[in-house]
């Protein structure tokens, strides 16, 4: 078993020592939340339950790769190591009713949409796959008509996969322990999924501070309201973060109060105190401008390797083309997971971090995995137009360095 902390050796093996029928390990960032997941497959392993039986059900391919070659270096194969999506399709295998799997069920969505609703024939692509296009009542009866075409046609996409294979018969007991890696990015579907299989046991990882997934689905009350939803459910957290300087870890704790709704916790830091993140503050407010003017007067002296991290693919590729060496820029939905020495959020101002199009709440915890992204430097580049700037502009300036220009 891996080298553990106190909590992660409690958290790895608690559910094999008692009867509860479910664990939820709320694991903060940066703290060894796989390493814990790794010690716990091995520890069910060790009390008696058979490799063949045990599923690890995670939410990328690169995650689900990371926890088999490390099982593996254990001398343990699961019954199942993978995506929810690739669990499901599995079971329709297995059904030998297989439907066809859309892989790009956008273009057959649009097509479909102009067939079956004549009013939308001539709206280009992008218009009618776009997020908040259509209202409440449009998108309600979109959606059931597109599942009576995929049904009548024998067809799923990745929205579907799961709930189909709820209902397909002989399902219940194959596995005797379910663990769910990232939690926080289950959607109530995939939860009934899981819990329809019928486990012995049921083991959650995950961190409702980190939820920022609800375009895809993701309902952060599922990990919020866990013991309420999961019967015979005990929590325990992880809380000592191993990747950030004490002052970043602070900022994190005191961010993520700004939201109305989380599961409390206070991280503590095992770095050192570090240096106090700082918030660079400019009136320009042309997005490649004030770039390009904060790489002149700033550029020659921040730390380098240099993640900038930014809310939209427009302003990826809107940076991207100016990027000095030791420079590279990811969205903060990409960055999830990863973590960098030295990172500068770009983009706090009015409409853009928080974004216009989104849950308040869901943009503090965008904010709180951004900036927990960073291992030592931190910065934050922001403008403000007159009276209008980011509401998270006001908490920022409070707990960093300012500099203007």
């Amino acid at each position: 078993m891996p080298e553990l902390n106190h909590e992660q050796r409690r958290a790895a093996t608690w559910l094999w020592q008692n009867d509860a029928f479910a664990l939820e390990l709320v694991a903060g960032a940066g703290s060894g939340k796989t390493t814990t997941l790794v010690a716990a497959v091995i520890a069910a392993h060790q009390a008696g339950y058979a490799a063949e039986k045990l599923c690890v059900v995670t939410f990328t391919r690169k995650a689900a790769h990371e926890l088999k070659a490390r099982l593996s270096r254990s001398g343990i194969t699961p019954g199942f190591c993978g995506t929810i999506h690739a669990l499901a399709w599995r079971f329709h295998r297995e059904s030998h009713n297989t439907p066809r799997l859309l892989l790009h069920p956008e273009k057959y969505k649009s097509a479909f949409l102009r067939q079956n609703f004549p009013q939308l024939a001539y709206l280009p692509e992008h218009l009618l796959t776009r997020r908040g296009f259509f209202g409440d009542a449009e998108k309600k009866e979109i959606e059931h008509k597109w599942q009576q075409y995929l049904e009548q046609n024998q067809l799923a996409d990745f929205d579907t996969l799961v709930p189909k294979a709820s209902r397909l018969p002989a399902i219940q007991g194959r596995f005797d322990v379910i663990f769910v890696d990232e939690f926080q990015d289950t959607s109530p579907e995939q939860l009934e999924f899981l819990l329809i299989l019928q486990p012995k046991k049921f083991f959650v990882v995950g961190d409702d501070w980190q939820s920022i997934y609800r375009f895809r689905g993701a309902d952060v009350s599922l990990t919020r309201d866990f013991l309420k939803l999961v019967p015979n459910a005990h929590r325990l957290f992880l809380l000592h973060n191993y990747r950030s300087s004490g002052r970043i870890v602070r900022l994190g704790n005191r961010t993520i109060k700004l939201s109305q709704s989380f599961v409390p916790k206070k991280l503590k830091a095992t770095a050192r105190r570090g240096r106090a993140p700082i918030f660079f503050l400019s009136e320009e407010k042309s997005p490649q401008t004030l770039w390009q003017n904060f790489l002149s007067r700033y550029g020659d002296s921040l730390p380098r390797p240099l993640v900038i991290l930014v809310r939209t693919n427009f302003l990826r590729r809107l940076l991207e083309s100016h990027l000095p060496a030791g420079f590279s820029v990811l969205t903060i939905h990409k960055s999830k997971g990863l973590e960098f020495d030295n990172v500068v959020i770009f983009g706090i101002a009015e409409n853009v971090i928080p974004h216009r199009d989104n849950d308040f709440d869901e943009e503090v915890r965008i904010l709180y995995v951004a900036l927990s992204r960073a291992r030592s430097f931190l910065g934050f580049l922001g403008w403000q137009d007159g009276g209008h700037y980011s509401p998270f502009l006001p908490f920022l300036l409070r707990h960093c360095r300012l500099r203007y220009f």
